[in-house]
């Protein structure tokens, strides 16, 4: 049964004339006789009676009608549906996001939320591997996320910036004024970190291993901005990137000597799979920021 047939079958009911209605639909008759005899022979069950040149509904063409115009109607409602998730008049963007890089969308939400206020935007904070999880499933549209892993072949990884990991100290801090310190020196201070299975605290770890040092890890939390909090107060120290202690008061960071810590943002998301116009429009404006201001506090 296709849409088409509905159509032809509504405007042969309107009209009572297989020749009218198609010269309103600009087919021949031959055309809608034979597309609406074939919709008879699809319900086997006769829609027209048909006396000479006249033709008239049989009961089963006027209980049919009813649903056939739902479907058609149902149909346009898709179409217009369709348009206005096109010309963003409607639908949902979906964001993935790990903490660390929720200062990195502020401004691209608010330029988004702005130039299209009736598209809803619901954002789900995870670790790395969480937020791979869901837009596998679709929960999400995209992930937003430090990523350092192997790449699975059906996900799409676009570099999006690379920011620097530092000690991060309260400004309150003894440390506060130094510009560098040493791996052996942190060895030897009193860290929060996020829990193992956080990427940061994976990407920590193997730091850790490579410059052959042990330090006191004397907090772990499943949550970046507690760790923030506690340093915060000068409880302790932690090293976390540059973009995610940005904008944050009270705190500040030190570079850590002799090691390359750069840790990659990037935005991952389905290959082969169509991406609505909103997600291109929310990267493109992801893209465009000035990544710079992100490496400072």
């Amino acid at each position: 049964m296709e849409l088409r047939q509905l159509k032809y079958f509504l405007k042969a009911k309107e009209l009572l004339n297989f020749t009218q209605a198609a010269k309103h639909l600009y087919i021949t008759q031959s055309t809608l006789s034979q597309q609406i005899k074939q919709l008879e022979q699809e319900l086997n069950m006769p829609l027209f009676d048909r006396i000479g040149k006249r033709i008239s509904l049989t009961e089963a063409g006027e209980q049919f009608a009813q649903y056939a115009q739902k479907s058609v109607d149902a149909a346009q409602e898709g179409l217009l549906l369709l348009n206005d998730l096109n010309t963003m008049n409607t639908g949902e963007l979906k964001i993935g996001l790990t903490w660390g890089l929720k200062s990195l969308v502020l401004t691209s939400m608010k330029a988004f939320a702005a130039a299209y206020p009736k598209v809803k935007l619901t954002v789900t904070f995870g670790t790395t591997t969480e937020l791979i999880v869901a837009l596998n499933k679709q929960e999400i549209d995209f992930a937003l996320t430090f990523f350092e892993g192997d790449h699975e072949d059906n996900l799409v990884y676009e570099p999006l910036m690379l920011s620097k990991m530092a000690l991060i100290v309260s400004k309150h801090s003894s440390l506060a004024s130094r510009k560098q310190i040493t791996w052996a020196e942190v060895a030897s201070l009193r860290l929060a970190l996020p829990v193992k299975g956080f990427s940061t605290r994976n990407f920590l770890d193997r730091q850790f291993e490579l410059h052959n040092i042990h330090p006191e890890i004397a907090v772990e939390v499943n949550h970046t901005s507690t760790v923030i909090d506690l340093v915060r107060v000068n409880a302790f120290k932690t090293i976390l990137t540059l973009a995610t202690v940005h904008g944050e008061s009270g705190v500040c960071a030190i570079d850590i000597a002799d090691c390359d810590m750069d840790r990659e943002a990037v935005i991952i998301t389905l290959k082969d799979c169509y991406q609505k116009r909103a997600v291109k429009i929310f990267i493109d404006l992801l893209l465009s920021e000035d990544k710079d201001l992100y490496n400072e506090l």
